[in-house]
């Protein structure tokens, strides 16, 4: 507990330094249309009993009713409590297929992984794995230990390295469950909030091209300063956290949507506020990807 107002002090210290800032940009709904490929990125669900399940099942309801399609969902960990079980398990997988979501990616977070074999039992995947859609190319880096860092192999990163050097045309985003240390973003200067030996990969996007870089375990409200940060020192990268979807003090229920136009170099990004059922379009940001979005007619490919 102590640590979870630590973050929200830093947040209000460290408001405003931070390079992308709210409220400045056109609505994203102005440039979305109906042919879009739509990802919902959420984080950091793991109700810790029974009666706070309803808030995931709440923001399965809501993207339901009001969310025309999402193409992907994508979770960048801790999707339950630590040493959770079968019951458990079998609820979280249940209402998330109640989703009308055509396909589910996800990684594992320090929480999950404290709940052991059990969390590869229901998601038998790789520990780091990519998928392909058009030109996009995403790379997927599970927390590989109990710490609450982010802790990841050097031989999932030489993979990563190896992927992104040998994807320059590819639109490249990474998914982990924490945060780089130079990501900019609040919390970045604790360690238990970014990735263990960060500066592997901050030496690579000084050199390669990654679009975006997307981050969960923060549990901080997508309003606040600090959620979004772009890094002109590591390759322009932008950096995202995703809040949680979760109803703590302080906290709504939250998640992002990415919206991708094809022939567009532009993401519009959407915060959504799934406690109040909408959109906030002040945290509308468009976020340059560096080369235009090719649309696929087949399905995304597991690399």
């Amino acid at each position: 507990m102590f640590r979870k107002y630590l973050i929200f002090l830093s947040t209000f210290i460290f408001s405003g330094c931070v390079a992308v800032q709210n409220g400045i940009f056109p609505e994203a709904r102005d440039h979305i249309s109906e042919k879009q490929f739509v990802i919902w990125m959420l984080s950091d669900i793991q109700p810790r009993t029974t009666l706070e399940r309803n808030v995931f099942e709440a923001a399965v309801a809501d993207i339901n009713k009001n969310i025309p399609h999402i193409d992907m969902g994508i979770m960048p960990g801790d999707l339950l409590k630590s040493r959770s079980n079968d019951a458990d398990f079998t609820w979280f997988k249940e209402t998330r297929a109640r989703a009308k979501v055509t396909d589910w990616y996800q990684i594992a977070g320090n929480h999950d992984v404290r709940s052991g074999p059990i969390f590869y039992k229901y998601f038998p995947q790789p520990q780091y794995y990519a998928v392909g859609y058009g030109n996009l190319l995403l790379l997927f880096l599970s927390d590989q230990s109990t710490a609450s860092r982010t802790d990841i192999s050097d031989e999932t990163f030489l993979w990563w390295k190896d992927m992104v050097e040998n994807n320059r045309e590819k639109i490249i985003i990474t998914v982990t469950h924490a945060q780089l240390k130079g990501s900019g973003l609040t919390g970045s200067f604790l360690s238990s909030r970014v990735i263990h030996n960060s500066k592997r990969f901050e030496k690579v996007l000084q050199k390669e091209k990654v679009a975006l870089w997307v981050s969960g375990h923060s549990h901080l409200p997508q309003r606040l300063s600090g959620t979004v940060s772009v890094q002109k020192n590591l390759g322009g990268t932008y950096f995202v956290n995703v809040a949680s979807i979760s109803d703590e003090l302080f906290l709504d229920s939250e998640s992002r949507f990415f919206y991708f136009k094809d022939g567009s170099d532009v993401l519009w990004m959407r915060s959504r506020n799934h406690s109040k059922r909408l959109f906030n379009t002040s945290l509308d940001i468009p976020i340059p990807l560096g080369r235009s979005f090719t649309w696929s007619s087949g399905s995304p490919e597991v690399l």
